[in-house]
């Protein structure tokens, strides 16, 4: 499926509401595909890169407004901790002249890319991340100096036609034990496609795809920014580098831009939703039929909505970052020693038998600390808000901040900033399932989300105060 490069012409013919007002826009990106024989995170073990099918990239959208400045960025990495993004965003706030709070670096989450920290079995390399961090810095200062006069627009699309929850409950007796040898789950992820044990799904669904666009005075896109809420699409080789349909809707929508501007695609609140209609077969095969149908399927609606746009030069700039301290759940003393017992005190990465995964994981976790420091991130932009979560987010908590409706419209982002594993709702502990098993991928507290939630209102209301 293509989309002509026609078909963002009324978009460039779109009105402009000309208001006093100095803004700029410019975008970047940088080449953060892998060598071969890299490890690549998203699995449970470990695979190594055979090939490049399409290239990583670092996207960044820079937008100035007066004397404020403010950076979109996105990573095609399935996350990036805190360490690599704080350093990355003390860099790019030095070197080009924007607040720290008006810096927001996001993870795409394919599941095709080196692994950033420890994921599982797939350990970072350190060169690897020095790279990163070169890369995202030359995108970002490469933005800021691409800056020209521009007009930004936003609106709001919906796409409810690719999206499932992927928590399902099951008929009692149904569920497989846990890797701990358990039986409480009440829901299962994922679980086998027209199984006569499906009941209904454990959660809902967020079709909301927000954009914002910067357009140059000369009729030219300069950058799109958009974001929804699909975990990841999937189903191509396992040992292929790939940034996903997230990186074939941005090439997709910058198609039809003929050639000119940047698309950037930011993952919304997605940790419990994929693209898995459960009444039908799983997907045959592993191409990337998948990916390029997902991506096209979400560009036609892109492309609606850019077209509709009006484009404005009023347009105020506002960010504010604050830190959120969340306890950890760590195993007890005797869950470690049993652990130890299974996998030895320094494991290796060549686990398959998920009890030996998940023991694993338990000597990882055994030496967290009691309590990790995370960051929550409001951001203005007009009258759009965009509020981040730093981990893996259930759709339930973007759709509460988005309900509460402090500016017009909000986007809401996750793995924004920092990499804290699952951030499931207080319900979903009840019902367990993968996202609550204890791992690296989910050790943050059960109350994470409600404190969570908390941080990102209070950040998102200071930014509507401030001018």
């Amino acid at each position: 499926m293509t989309i002509s490069r026609r078909g963002l012409g009324a978009a460039l013919a779109a009105p402009f509401v000309r208001a006093a007002g100095s803004v700029r826009a410019g975008a970047a990106t940088a080449n953060i595909s892998p060598v071969l024989g890299t490890s690549l995170a998203g699995f449970m073990t470990d695979r190594k890169t055979a090939d490049v099918h399409d290239e990583l990239l670092v996207r960044c959208a820079a937008l100035e407004s007066g004397s404020r400045r403010l950076l979109l960025c996105t990573i095609d990495s399935c996350m990036v901790p805190r360490g690599v993004l704080d350093r990355c965003r003390a860099r790019i706030a030095a070197g080009n002249s924007v607040e720290p709070a008006c810096i927001l670096l996001s993870s795409t989450h394919t599941h095709s890319a080196p692994p950033a920290m420890h994921l599982f079995q797939s350990l970072p390399d350190e060169k690897y991340i020095a790279i990163l961090e070169e890369r995202i810095c030359d995108a970002a200062s490469m933005a800021f100096r691409r800056l020209r006069p521009a007009r930004v627009g936003i609106g709001l699309g919906n796409e409810p036609s690719l999206i499932f929850n992927r928590r399902y409950f099951m008929k009692e007796g149904s569920i497989p034990a846990d890797p701990f040898g358990g039986t409480r789950d009440k829901v299962q992820m994922n679980p086998p496609a027209q199984s006569p044990n499906l009941l209904r799904p454990a959660g809902p669904v967020d079709a909301d795809h927000p954009l914002i666009a910067a357009l140059g005075e000369d009729g030219r896109m300069i950058w799109v920014y958009a974001s929804y809420a699909f975990h990841y699409a999937g189903f191509n080789p396992a040992d292929h580098a790939s940034a996903d349909y997230f990186g074939s809707w941005c090439r997709l929508v910058e198609h039809s831009l003929a050639g000119e501007g940047v698309a950037l695609l930011a993952n919304g609140c997605a940790a419990n939703i994929n693209g898995l209609n459960l009444a039908r077969p799983f997907p045959p095969g592993r191409d990337y039929t998948v990916i390029d149908r997902t991506a096209s399927v979400l560009a036609f609606e892109s492309l609606r909505v850019l077209r509709s746009l009006t484009y404005t030069s009023d347009v105020t700039l506002a960010g504010a970052l604050e830190n959120v301290e969340l306890a950890t759940r760590r195993p007890s003393k005797s869950e470690t020693a049993e652990a130890i017992k299974l996998v030895g005190e320094n494991p290796g990465n060549a686990f398959k038998e998920r009890p030996l995964i998940y023991a694993r994981e338990t000597v990882f976790v055994s030496r967290f600390p009691a309590s990790v420091s995370v960051p929550v991130q409001g951001l203005r932009i007009g009258d759009h808000g965009i509020g981040t979560f730093p981990g893996e987010t259930f759709v339930e908590l973007g759709l509460d901040i988005k309900a509460k409706r402090l500016l017009k419209t909000t986007s809401v982002i996750s793995i924004a900033n920092d990499a804290c594993g699952y951030i499931p709702t207080v319900d979903a502990f009840d019902a367990g399932g993968y996202e609550t098993w204890r791992a690296k991928s989910s050790f943050v507290e059960r109350e994470a989300a409600p404190k969570l939630i908390a941080g990102i209102e209070r950040v998102l209301a200071k930014t509507t105060s401030t001018q």
